[in-house]
Order: C-alpha cells, then sequence, then structure tokens
C-alpha cells in the first residue's frame, strides 16, 4: 500500500497533514522538519523528525562567546593592546556589552591567561549561541574533539569560514599549542606587517591553535573572546 504521511502535534497525538485549497497538502509548520518511517499497523508510517543543527547552549548559563573583526588584519595591530582596542570597540558597535579582548599571545601575556581561572571551565560559542568547545580550558589540551568545527561571526554577523572577505580563513593567534606566547612568532608583539612571521590557524580544519607559519604582511582573521560579562540580573 501507498505510505501517507503525518505530523505529530504539539500535545503528542497524530493527524494527516493539514490540506489546503482544492485538496492541496499543506506544509505549514513543516519547514523545519523531515519525515521519517514508523510502525502502525504493520504499515511503514512516516513520523516527523527535527532536523539537525548545531549543538546550543541556554542563554541563561555563563559562557565565553568568540567573535572575529569584521576585517581580515595584517601583522601590525599597533601592539596587542591596539588589537584589544578594536575588539573592544566593535563588540560595543554591536552591543554586546561584555568584555572582549584579542585571541592572541604577545611578548606580555599568554593567549590562555586571559580568560580568569575561575572562567577556563564555561564553554566557548560562536555569536549565535552555538557551541565551539566545551570550555576553554579545552581548547589547550590538544584534543581533537574540543577544536571548534562549528561557523564563526564576525561582530557585523558575517561567517568568517565562508565570507569572501576572508578568502584565507586562517587566524593569527602567535601562541603555541598549550596558549603560552610563541617566540618570535608573533609579527614583532602584533607590530610589524613587515618580512617576520607570525603563527596562525585554519579555521576549516578545526585546529584553532595549529602552528603554522605566516608572513606578517597576509591579511587574516583575528578573533576576539569575551572574558568578562555585563550583568545579566540586577536582583
Amino acid at each position: 500500500s501507498t505510505p501517507r504521511y503525518q505530523v505529530r502535534g504539539a500535545g503528542g497525538g497524530h493527524g494527516t497533514a493539514g490540506r489546503g485549497a482544492g485538496g492541496t497538502p499543506s506544509m505549514r509548520g513543516q519547514h523545519r522538519q523531515r519525515l521519517a518511517p514508523s510502525q502502525e499497523g504493520g504499515e511503514q508510517r512516516p513520523r516527523c523528525l527535527a532536523m539537525p543543527e548545531p549543538p546550543r547552549c541556554p542563554a541563561s548559563r555563563p559562557q565565553l562567546r568568540l567573535a572575529a573583526l569584521n576585517v581580515p588584519l595584517a601583522g601590525d595591530m599597533s601592539g596587542i593592546r591596539g588589537a584589544d582596542l578594536q575588539c573592544y570597540r566593535q563588540s560595543q558597535e554591536a552591543r554586546l556589552y561584555g568584555t572582549f579582548r584579542a585571541f592572541l599571545s604577545a611578548p606580555t601575556q599568554d593567549l590562555v591567561s586571559i580568560v580568569k581561572r575561575t572562567d577556563r571551565t564555561l564553554p566557548v560559542v560562536n555569536m549565535k549561541g552555538q557551541l565551539l568547545a566545551k570550555s576553554w580550558s579545552s581548547l589547550f589540551e590538544g584534543q581533537a574533539s574540543a577544536a571548534p568545527r562549528g561557523p564563526i561571526y564576525s561582530f557585523n554577523g558575517r561567517n568568517v569560514l565562508t565570507d569572501p572577505l576572508w578568502p584565507r580563513r586562517l587566524a593569527w593567534h602567535g601562541s603555541t599549542q598549550r596558549g603560552g606566547q610563541a617566540r618570535k612568532r608573533d609579527c614583532q608583539g602584533w607590530r610589524s606587517s613587515g618580512p617576520g612571521e607570525g603563527l596562525a590557524a585554519p579555521l576549516g580544519e578545526g585546529r584553532l591553535l595549529a602552528g603554522q607559519r605566516h608572513n606578517c604582511s597576509e591579511a587574516l582573521v583575528v578573533l576576539c573572546v569575551e572574558v568578562a560579562f555585563p550583568y545579566r540580573h540586577m536582583w
């Protein structure tokens, strides 16, 4: 017999899909569903399943948001403080009132230390709340499963893995895999766009701290991470 299709309603009951004018089946409410077979009376009958999407963290749970600056930059960012300032300004323009700092190691700081110890167990998410890593600490433990594989968005909402503004899909970091400064691999403390080298990671491969050497004249992704949070509840 020909399989019939049914939709499970909010109350858990079964029924045939609604019909529009002229008996045409209506697909209202099914735009994010797909049909899968179910058994009823020995007959294969489809049921609706939600389409998979990247896991999300509840907005009420503390989390570390990771974003990219709105344009790629070469190695001269006016130092680590200049990079931090750009993260701060662009987050404010996007009405994100936490404090964002550049995802970079430099002579004056190790990347791993920019997040407070008490916050290093928090999950890392993108600007849409989709999970990128189970925790800040997991990024520096060398676990392949901890590497971000979800989309990374700029402060103005562009996906840096697909947008042509970032053709290289590489992000500066200047760090060892443990989050320390990689000596002589940070474009002279992020003050040089000359012949020096800096370490960058291929974002499309999900290895956020891969140690690829790149010329400081290349314009690459610069990431920012939230290190302090606005008050969500006053009482």
